[in-house]
């Protein structure tokens, strides 16, 4: 008789530490292994450590659901992340003024580098801050791999040349303590979906620990200057060398200080909400080439966040696969670790629907407690649009359509239909909205509104960062 339960595949055959919590979560009456790897066709859901072959996106429609999203890479590789934030950052500066509330709330990466590429750039920097530090770090590694710190990046030689490269940071030297440590915060994040845009942290989550009290008079010590467990568990000099307080705890201490914790943690979920945004037109674009449903795509991503002496939160960077094994001892955080992070997969589980197969995980209402959805969407993350006018170019309409004139460039551009029709609506001054309704009314039009609402946003947007629109006063 043939078994009727669907089919999970994993990375390796049996389960290890990063997927043991998702098996455990599965409804057994529901679910079986499935036959085959993640490159066969035997699966309805896959858990994959790493990114999965080509072949895993191809498969994801149908409802089959692969727990990874082409294009992480946006997110995920630090220069990757600091590019996608710049770039949104030059646009809505274009759009609203440098100074501008959508502008500087941009601003929440540390100055960011990639070398060779942006050396003389970093240079320059250096030179005007001589008193900054700075650190060295591979642009595509984790668990605190290859980093150094720097009181002068000019001149630097990095050993190697890891995938990716490597970029230089501005240190920020003057982070909130806990117990005189220097601690980042471990959010988890799950993107549903990519298109439409559905963004949702976990209720809980850590601040990690350094393992030795916070100063600037050793730059050289590890164990002062890095959260991350992996590097602290090798500190033999203390008791208790990797330490984790969950944000319940993180809390309660921040309230014990007389600060206002939640006003934090609406910053944080901001930072959070506008970082995605500013990588989801990459993955969106990476999804569809590979031949994915975007609905049957998530990423499960840690995030660590430095929360500085003002109470400030700097996003640092974004995990693929963040680590679900428990590092802290159990005087240190390690009982709570392990059941936070277990509590969190099957709430994961939950939300995606893999045990109730009559409610996709899109239509599927957040409990209080687990992973609560962030307002991602473009009406709360950038005001509306100015009245826009063209730059420097000229326009010219005939039998061809529309054509533009850069006057700067001396050359000729055609739009296509669709950017045709998305210019002359804004320069004829229309809204945000009202584009989208005309756009929807093209034969190939994108079924997700909120995707087009970004497609028209950040088409609009950077044409004006490149100057052929013009945003009137």
């Amino acid at each position: 008789m043939t078994d009727p339960r669907r089919r999970y595949a994993l990375t390796q055959a049996h389960p290890g530490e990063e997927d043991r919590f998702f098996v455990e979560a599965l409804d057994k009456t529901q679910w079986r292994p499935a036959g085959t790897g993640p490159e066969g066709d035997d699966w309805d859901t896959l858990w994959h450590v790493g990114m999965p072959p080509v072949t895993a996106f191809q498969r994801a429609r149908d409802g089959r659901l692969v727990n990874h999203i082409p294009g992480n890479g946006a997110l995920t590789v630090k220069s990757s992340l600091a590019d996608h934030i710049h770039r949104t950052r030059d646009q809505l500066a274009a759009l609203y003024g440098n100074e501008s509330e959508p502008a500087q709330a941009m601003d929440m990466i540390p100055p960011t580098y990639c070398l060779p590429r942006d050396r003389a750039a970093l240079e320059a920097a250096a030179a005007a801050e001589p008193g900054a530090l700075w650190l060295l770090k591979p642009a595509n590694s984790a668990r605190g791999q290859g980093i150094r710190l720097l009181d002068d990046p000019r001149g630097i030689q990095p050993p190697g040349s890891p995938a990716g490269g490597w970029i230089v940071q501005r240190y920020l030297a003057d982070p909130h303590l806990i117990d005189h440590r220097k601690y980042v915060l471990r959010l988890y994040v799950l993107i549903r979906s990519v298109a439409p845009l559905r963004v949702e942290r976990y209720a809980q989550g850590f601040a990690k620990l350094a393992s030795h009290a916070y100063t600037l008079d050793d730059l050289t010590d590890p164990y002062i200057h890095q959260t991350n467990p992996d590097i602290n568990a090798t500190n033999a000099r203390v008791d208790d060398p990797v330490v984790f307080i969950d944000l319940e705890g993180y809390r309660a201490r921040l309230a014990a200080e007389g600060q206002d914790a939640d006003g934090l943690f609406r910053r944080i979920d901001r930072l959070i909400a506008r970082a995605v945004w500013a990588a989801r037109p990459t993955m969106d674009r990476a999804t569809r080439a590979a031949g994915a449903d975007p609905t049957c795509c998530y990423e499960f991503l840690g995030l660590d966040c430095l929360v500085d002496r003002d109470r400030r939160p700097w996003l640092l960077e974004c995990n693929l696969n963040p680590s679900l094994g428990v590092f802290a001892g159990p005087a240190d955080g390690g009982e709570q670790e392990a059941r936070i992070k277990r509590a969190m997969v099957y709430d994961l589980v939950d939300r995606l629907g893999l045990n109730d197969p009559q409610r996709p995980h899109q239509d599927r209402p957040a409990p209080a407690g687990g992973f609560q959805p962030l307002a991602s969407d473009i009406k709360t993350l950038a005001p509306p649009l100015p009245r826009l006018t063209p730059g420097r170019v000229d326009e010219h309409i005939d039998d061809h359509g529309l054509r533009l004139y850069d006057r700067q460039r001396q050359r000729w551009l055609q739009p296509n239909d669709t950017a045709s029709l998305i210019w002359l609506l804004a320069c004829d001054g229309q809204g945000l909205e009202a584009i989208v309704d005309e756009l929807r009314e093209l034969p190939d039009a994108d079924s997700d509104r909120d995707t087009l609402a970004h497609t028209v946003w950040s088409t609009l947007a950077e044409w004006t960062r490149q100057g052929l629109l013009h945003p009137l006063a």
